[in-house]
């Protein structure tokens, strides 16, 4: 398996093909070489790639100093500029790109993967942080407190929560789950997924409704109750569909 996919951006054959060579012998992936930013965009289209090794003067119209401006836009990925300009005036020009390495040409090999090597495991550590969050806020599954200790479940198999006094029941396909924690714990679990609260004693998970009658929606066979100040938020929620 390759370490990474990269693509790079190069106007000049003979450094293009020799920073290829060098990537693929060091287990790299080349998705490909691009010589200005329409072959370069093409090579995004599948967004697929984890590193962009640019050059800046590519004797094009836009340079790669705009194509690094394009990849903060669009492409949430580093890029690395290998170029022969080294001049403080030029260092001043691509240093608010927030470029993750800059490789002088001509490049040293064990330079340039080291440079690629500490790249990706800045983004890497930049990004996990967020990666973990957005897996708290979006969590695929949590663990309850349930009288017969902790109990790991899939949120996405959850059809509604239900308060009942200071502990809450967890309604699941077969099976009602008695959870140790009051509603209102259990919806900080669950949010920023598809569970919406529709009445003070209910918060049910979206993607599970089969009608909605009325003041009440129907899931499973039964009707739940949608409170009076709750139905602008359920009718958020219909409205992404």
């Amino acid at each position: 398996m390759s370490k990474a996919t990269v693509v790079i951006v190069e106007d000049e054959f003979i450094i293009s093909e020799d920073l290829a060579a060098t990537l693929e012998e060091n287990d790299y992936s080349v998705k490909g070489i691009a010589e200005n930013v329409d072959e370069f965009l093409v090579l995004m289209k599948d967004n697929d790639v984890d590193l962009v090794l640019l050059d800046i003067n590519l004797n094009q119209a836009v340079d790669g100093v705009q194509i690094a401006h394009i990849i903060n836009s669009k492409f949430n990925i580093p890029f690395i500029f290998v170029t022969a300009f080294t001049d403080p005036p030029t260092i001043e020009k691509v240093k608010h790109t927030n470029p993750y390495g800059y490789v002088s040409k001509p490049y040293n090999d064990i330079d340039l993967m080291i440079t690629i090597e500490l790249a990706l495991s800045k983004f890497r550590s930049i990004d996990k942080p967020l990666s973990n969050n957005s897996e708290r806020t979006n969590p695929k599954t949590i663990f309850i407190k349930t009288r017969k200790g902790l109990e790991k479940i899939n949120i996405d198999d959850i059809r509604w929560i239900e308060a009942y006094d200071y502990y809450s029941y967890i309604r699941m396909q077969n099976d009602k789950i008695l959870a140790t924690v009051t509603l209102k714990e259990l919806e900080k679990k669950v949010e920023n997924t598809s569970f919406v609260k529709i009445h003070r004693k209910y918060s049910i998970n979206f993607n599970h409704i089969e009608k909605i009658i009325g003041n009440q929606v129907e899931i499973a066979g039964e009707l739940i109750p949608v409170g009076r100040s709750h139905k602008e938020e359920l009718a958020k929620m219909l409205n992404l569909l």
